[in-house]
Parts: structure tokens; C-alpha cells; sequence
């Protein structure tokens, strides 16, 4: 683990971050704006200038505090480093929401050290939320900030997938047929199910609200900052393959790790076309 005055450094950097990226994307989000295909060949994949906006800022405070770290990012090239140490940028994840005037897009920033996630921030600024997690050798720390107050976050015991509440961004669109099977087998097991979330699926399930969050599609810059808040809330996040998920694609989170096991079944066996 890494040296954890470097852990406080970024950390505090990184709210810094959150702060000065919430200046830019919630009065675009306020007024409204117009979005940008980014797939000039496909499915439509909105971009808006707030987007690419809130990444050159956040860019250029890192560039400017850490300049041997490396950086990945959603709208620009990755930059290499001389460190141990990167940062993973998703501006507006939920660009949809977004633009369609839905509350639950956040900026996504994730600090690893040696390529793994020791921090973590999901701020929702227009819901007036901050969730943040980090991993560090002298303990595992998760909470939510709010006008209120801070507050920890604890994921809630669920062994039963007939007990859980399950959660998926867009089903139809993210997961491939054999996929949407394997989903639809745990969906109709679930106790119920909330869709069209984005990242804040994965906060509620840091906050004990939600059980179980099952996607597949996503990039690193979608995962990596959610791994630190949902592991020091208590719970768990893996590829349907029960590996790492801090390079995306297929990914189940469980608030509680036990659940797991009930899922693993339907998810490896899923077919990927």
C-alpha cells in the first residue's frame, strides 16, 4: 500500500477536483444542453462541451499538483507518468441523464496506486451528494457527504437473492443477448429491480439501499472509482468471471459479498452473443 500522507494528498485534491468540476457541469445541467454523437457510425454515444469542459479542468489541477502521475480519461488521450500513481477521469457519467434533465449523473474520479483503486468519488451535484471511498493501510473508510453532514456508509447484509434489490443502468442496451438472459434469470429471482441509475446505483448500494448492481459494457473510467467506496463500505465488486473489474466489461457489485454465490452461477455461464 501506498505512503499515506501521498493517500491524503490526492484525496484532498481530488474533493478539490469534485468542487471545482461541479462550477462547470451543474449550471450546463441547469440551463440544459445539446449533445454531440461521439459514434459517428452507431449508436448514438452523447458528448457536450461540459464533458469535454470538466475534463480538461480536472486535467489540468492534476497536471499542475501531480505531474508524474499518469492520467485516463473519458474525452482525451491517456497521459503516462513517471509514478506509481494515475487517475481515472469520467467528467458526466450519465451523459443521457444529463442531457435529458435526469439527477443521477456524477463525476467519476478514481486515484490507483501501483494500477489499483485506493480512491474513490462519485459526486452528484445535482442531487447534493458526494460518496467517497479509500483504501489505505490504516483502515477502510466510506462515506457520503450532504449539506447535512458526513455520514459513513455500510452496505446491508442480503445472503438471498429473493431478498435483493437489483439494479442495471440499461439492460436492453449494455448486455448482449446471452447476457440479458443470464439477467433476466437473477432479475426475475430478485426481489425487485430499479433501472436507469448510472453510478448512483452503485452509491446506494455503498449506503445499504441497494443489493446488487449488474452491467457489462463498461470502460475503466465507468468502474474504478466505485471499487474503493463499495470494498470500504463492506461489500464487493468482480467481472461475472469473479476477476478484477478495474479494466470494465462485464460487472456485478453486491453489497453483500455472500450474494455472490448465488449469481456467479448465471453470469458465468452467460453467452457472449
Amino acid at each position: 500500500m501506498p505512503n499515506q500522507a501521498d493517500i491524503e494528498a490526492r484525496l484532498n485534491a481530488a474533493c478539490n477536483m469534485a468542487d471545482q468540476a461541479r462550477t462547470l457541469t451543474q449550471p450546463a445541467f441547469v440551463r440544459g444542453i445539446r449533445a454531440d454523437n461521439k459514434n459517428k457510425t452507431g449508436v448514438f454515444d452523447p458528448v457536450t462541451k461540459a464533458d469535454k469542459g470538466a475534463e480538461k479542468l480536472l486535467r489540468s489541477l492534476i497536471e499542475t499538483s501531480f505531474p508524474g502521475d499518469s492520467i485516463v480519461g473519458e474525452e482525451y488521450p491517456d497521459t503516462y507518468g513517471d509514478n506509481d500513481w494515475s487517475w481515472c477521469l469520467d467528467p458526466i457519467d450519465g451523459t443521457r441523464a444529463f442531457v435529458a434533465g435526469v439527477p443521477v449523473w456524477s463525476t467519476l474520479i478514481a486515484v490507483s496506486f501501483r494500477g489499483e483503486p485506493v480512491i474513490g468519488i462519485i459526486d452528484h451535484p445535482a442531487l447534493g451528494e458526494r460518496y467517497i471511498g479509500v483504501l489505505s493501510q490504516t483502515g477502510d473508510k466510506a462515506w457520503c457527504e450532504t449539506a447535512a453532514g458526513s455520514a459513513a456508509l455500510k452496505t446491508q447484509a442480503c445472503n438471498r437473492l429473493n431478498d435483493a434489490v437489483l439494479s442495471c443502468t440499461e439492460p436492453m442496451a449494455m448486455l448482449s443477448r446471452g447476457q440479458l438472459a443470464a439477467y433476466e434469470m437473477i432479475r426475475r429471482t430478485a426481489r425487485f429491480t430499479r433501472l436507469g441509475l448510472d453510478a448512483y446505483g452503485y452509491a446506494l448500494t455503498a449506503a445499504g439501499r441497494i443489493d446488487l448492481v449488474i452491467e457489462a459494457g463498461l470502460a475503466p473510467y465507468d468502474i474504478r472509482a466505485h471499487i474503493p467506496i463499495i470494498k470500504a463500505a463492506g461489500g464487493a465488486v468482480t467481472t461475472w468471471q469473479a476477476g478484477n473489474a478495474k479494466d470494465g466489461g462485464a460487472i456485478v457489485c453486491a453489497g453483500d459479498p455472500s450474494l455472490l454465490e448465488h449469481v456467479y452461477p448465471y453470469l458465468q455461464r452467460a453467452m457472449e452473443s
